[in-house]
């Protein structure tokens, strides 16, 4: 074999191995898969390259209402009593209906200074007035440390406690249940023990503009169940001094007779700060208490009820004004996080100010999943 031969058979094994190896696969670069943060919770996830956790969620609810059955579909104000008193308000007695989106965001970052907490609800909204609306309900962060947690932004009073079990309460409800700006400290105490100290928005409860209501709070929650004591010093509108509210709200868990069962008992009184006790602004000035109480319970494995019953009375210069209702719905749950609600509400109400029904009853239902 000469030389010139040699030549050609190297140069004909390189071609070979190029060949073959240009065929072999690439070593993949590492990826960074989304890993859960079960430290937190189910649902949790950890994105690629960050230290803090997710979690997403969101609800659709379809809700109808209808009119007073009490009353037909007639207006329900006399044209001779607003002729007699044109400041008289004329209304009529329609069903309301509604469908309404919601998205949940949370966040959980473990920090030196504890953990960083953050929450937004989106809603959006269209109703039998075909009305159109999307807005923020809550928006917040929070600061744990073993010794409490700081909380900044748009979230339930820390003076409110029992909301109610029932869905969809037809007929109403006198419960203070309100969303607002504060900054809050919530203390741990041990034993289930916390004490919180709150300033919130006053006008929130119709009171001052740019200004602030002070709230306190003394909580326990064990095994039994929980007690809550609030109190609450109120800004009033105009720079009119201040009014004050109390409230004490105890829970029973009776799982010990029926499994998926509780009861509520809860008292609160307000000096020129009504809105405390009913949520509504026009309230805000007014003096008066509200009784409320409700109860939960499993019929079966897919099948619950709920009872809630409210009286609020005010009486001083401004209004006479009592209002009692009773509301009542059974949930059919077939799958986890679907709902299928039918419900029922009565109230009866004197209201010396203003022209409203004396008696109402309406019933409700509503479908719902959560996911």
């Amino acid at each position: 074999m000469n030389v010139k031969t040699l030549a050609l058979a190297a140069a004909a094994a390189a071609a070979a191995t190029s060949v073959q190896a240009a065929d072999l696969p690439l070593a993949a670069e590492p990826v960074n898969y989304v890993k859960a943060c079960d430290a937190f919770g189910a649902g949790y996830f950890q994105l690629p390259g960050k230290d803090t956790c997710i979690k997403l969620g969101g609800r659709i609810r379809a809700q109808y209402v209808s009119h007073n059955l009490q009353d037909g579909l007639e207006d329900v104000t006399n044209q001779d009593e607003i002729d007699a008193d044109p400041t008289t308000k004329k209304k009529t007695n329609d069903y309301s209906s509604y469908v309404r989106g919601y998205l949940y965001f949370t966040s959980m970052t473990a920090t030196d200074i504890g953990t960083i907490k953050t929450y937004t609800e989106f809603q959006g909204e269209w109703n039998a007035e075909e009305t159109q609306s999307t807005k923020v309900n809550d928006a917040w962060v929070q600061i744990g440390a073993d010794y409490g947690s700081f909380l900044f932004g748009r979230e339930s009073s820390q003076f409110d406690a029992f909301t109610g079990y029932t869905w969809i309460v037809p007929g109403g409800i006198s419960l203070s249940d309100v969303s607002l700006l504060q900054a809050s400290f919530t203390a741990d105490l041990g034993n289930g023990f916390t004490a919180v100290a709150s300033v919130e928005d006053s006008n929130y409860r119709g009171g001052d503009d740019n200004a602030v209501d002070i709230i306190g709070a003394l909580k326990v929650s064990q095994g039994w169940g929980s007690f809550q004591l609030s109190g609450a010093a109120h800004n009033k509108a105009d720079g009119d001094g201040y009014g004050y509210a109390a409230g004490a709200t105890a829970t029973f868990n009776l799982d010990m007779v029926r499994e998926g069962t509780e009861i509520t008992f809860q008292a609160q009184y307000a000096d020129e700060a009504g809105a405390y006790i009913t949520s509504d602004t026009d309230d805000a000035a007014k003096t008066g208490y509200s009784l409320s109480g409700g109860a939960e319970t499993a019929l079966s494995e897919k099948v619950s009820a709920q009872l809630d019953v409210s009286h609020v009375a005010f009486d001083d210069d401004s209004a006479d004004y009592t209002k009692t209702s009773v509301n009542g719905s059974i949930v059919y749950s077939p799958v986890a996080g679907l709902g299928l609600a039918l419900a029922a509400g009565w109230n009866t109400q004197d209201d010396d100010t203003d022209k409203k029904y004396e008696d109402e009853t309406k019933v409700g239902a509503r479908v719902q999943y959560t996911f």
